[in-house]
C-alpha cells in the first residue's frame, strides 16, 4: 500500500502529540478530592488512553504496507526492527537497571529507589537482568512504559500469522482479536495486553485491504464530538467506581479515540503543524526518557509543597506534564545536535 504525502505528513505530525499523551498517563498524582480525580482521569484517558491504541495501529500499518510472506521480506523486516526496536529497548532498560543498581549501592542515595524498581533486583545477576528486560514477574520491564516496545517486538516476530489472518479471514480475524480484549481474557501463565494485538492487526488490515479512511474525514466533527462525549461518560464511570460494563465501554471509547485522533490531525495546520513536524524526530526520545523524569518532577513538587487540595493537584499535574515534555525535548535536541550517531542508535534511527 502506497502512502500519499498527505498521509505521511499526518503520521509525522502526530508523533509528538501521541507521546505527550503517554506522558499524561504517567504524570498522574495521588488524588485528594473528586475534582482533581476527574480532571486527571479525563486528561489521561481522553488524550493518553487512545494514543497507545493508535500507536499500535500506525506500527501495524507501516509494517505491513510493504510486507509479504517471502523469507527475504520477513528477514528484511526483522533486520530493520532489530535496529528500530530491539536496540533501543535493550539500551533504555539496561541503562535504567544500571542506574538503579548504582543508586541502591550508595548509602546516601539508596532511599530514593522506591518499591517498583527494588522488586527487579534479585540475588543473582541473571535473574535481575532477565526480569528487568522481560518483566515476567510484574508483566512490565524495569522501564515500565517499554512494555509497548516489548510487545511490538513479539508481534513483529509473529507477523506472518497476522498477515495470513488478514488475507484469508480478515474480518473474522478482527473479531477473534477483539474478543479476548473485550472479555478481559486471562491466560494465567502469561500477562498479555490484548489491546496491542488487536490494534496492531487493525493497522495490518488497513494496509493489506487498502482500506479507504477518507470517510473518517468526511465525518470528523461528528467522530470527535462523539468521542469527547464518550470520554466524559467513561471518566464519570471510573471516578464513581462503576464496574458494570465499564471495561467494554472503555474498549469502545478507545476505538472511537483512535478514529478521533486521525480526524483531529487533519485539522492541524499553520504554525502548529510546522512546529509538530519539526519536533517529530524527538518524539521517541521523549517517550523513552519521560519516565523516570516525570516521577522526579512529582517528587520535587511534593518536597516543595505537598498538594492538599484539588486545585494544587491539578496545577501540579499540568506542570509535571509540561516540564517533563520540555526537559526531555531539550535533552533530546542537545544529543541530536552534539552526538547524532548515539542519538540515532538509542532512538532507533527515528531522529
Amino acid at each position: 500500500m502506497q502512502i500519499t504525502p498527505e498521509i505521511s505528513c499526518r503520521i509525522k505530525l502526530l508523533r509528538l502529540p501521541l507521546i505527550i499523551g503517554i506522558v499524561t498517563i504517567h504524570s498522574s498524582l495521588v488524588t485528594v478530592g473528586y475534582p482533581d480525580n476527574f480532571f486527571q482521569t479525563f486528561i489521561a484517558g481522553t488524550w493518553g488512553g487512545p494514543c497507545v491504541a493508535f500507536l499500535f495501529v500506525i506500527s501495524g500499518f507501516l509494517f505491513f504496507r510493504n510486507f509479504n510472506l517471502s523469507l527475504n521480506s520477513y528477514l528484511e523486516k526483522l533486520k530493520s526492527r532489530f535496529w528500530t526496536l530491539l536496540v533501543p529497548y535493550l539500551f533504555w532498560n539496561l541503562a535504567l537497571l544500571a542506574m538503579v543498581v548504582t543508586v541502591l549501592n550508595v548509602p546516601a542515595t539508596s532511599a530514593i529507589i522506591q518499591g517498583h524498581y527494588k522488586k527487579y533486583i534479585a540475588g543473582d545477576i541473571f535473574t535481575t537482568v532477565t526480569d528487568s528486560l522481560l518483566g515476567y514477574k510484574s508483566g512490565y520491564p524495569i522501564s515500565l512504559h517499554f512494555w509497548y516496545v516489548r510487545d511490538l517486538i513479539a508481534m513483529v516476530i509473529l507477523s506472518p500469522v497476522f498477515l495470513l489472518i488478514a488475507r484469508y479471514i480478515p474480518y473474522l480475524g478482527l473479531a477473534l482479536f477483539a474478543a479476548p480484549w473485550l472479555l478481559q481474557l486471562n491466560l494465567g501463565f502469561i500477562n498479555i495486553q490484548w489491546l496491542g494485538p488487536l490494534f496492531f492487526y487493525l493497522g495490518c488490515l488497513i494496509a493489506v485491504k487498502k482500506l479507504d479512511l477518507s470517510w473518517l474525514d468526511r465525518h470528523k466533527k461528528l467522530i470527535i464530538g462523539l468521542y469527547l462525549a464518550m470520554s466524559v461518560v467513561l471518566t464519570a464511570m471510573q471516578t464513581a467506581n462503576i464496574e458494570t460494563f465499564r471495561h467494554q465501554f472503555e474498549c469502545c471509547t478507545r476505538v472511537a479515540g483512535a478514529a478521533a485522533i486521525w480526524c483531529a490531525a487533519g485539522l492541524v495546520g499553520g504554525k502548529l503543524q510546522k512546529l509538530l513536524l519539526n519536533l517529530s524526530g524527538l518524539a521517541f526520545f521523549v517517550y523513552a526518557a519521560h519516565e523516570p523524569t516525570a516521577t522526579v518532577f512529582k517528587e520535587v513538587f511534593d518536597r516543595i509543597s505537598r498538594a492538599d487540595n484539588s486545585i494544587t493537584v491539578m496545577v501540579y499535574y499540568v506542570l509535571v506534564i509540561y516540564f517533563t515534555t520540555l526537559i526531555t525535548l531539550a535533552a533530546g535536541a542537545l544529543l541530536q545536535k552534539h552526538t547524532p550517531k548515539f542519538f540515532q542508535t538509542i532512538t532507533g534511527a527515528r531522529g
